[in-house]
């Protein structure tokens, strides 16, 4: 899998929003109690074309997480690097948040 960009990880999260929120409009139900219900397998599964909705947006859900706790990790170890009342500019962060290599599975 290619490096990802600080941006690229930031449009793929807004880009899964917008997914997850076709599926909350269309069932009525935001996509963490969704994924709850989904993870203890209290969902109902007879109806083929909800059955195929609950398992895309479970992963839509879970890649959507993940992209949000890799950004989380960039960022996060990018400001501990900021010494206490240091100012900095956001442009100059953002330079140094450099692609890394993905870890399996993300």
């Amino acid at each position: 899998m290619a490096d990802l960009t600080l941006l690229d990880i930031i449009q793929d999260i807004h880009a899964m929003d917008e997914e997850l929120w076709h599926y909350e409009s269309r069932y009525g139900l935001r996509s963490r109690y969704f994924y709850e219900l989904y993870q203890m397998g209290q969902l109902r599964d007879e109806d083929p074309l909800e059955s195929r909705d609950y398992t895309d947006w479970a992963a839509c859900f879970d890649m959507r997480r993940q992209r949000e706790e890799l950004y989380d990790q960039r960022v996060r170890h990018t400001l501990q690097q900021v010494k206490p009342q240091q100012r900095v500019s956001l442009a100059d962060l953002r330079l140094t948040l450099k692609p890394e290599a993905l870890p399996a599975g993300l």
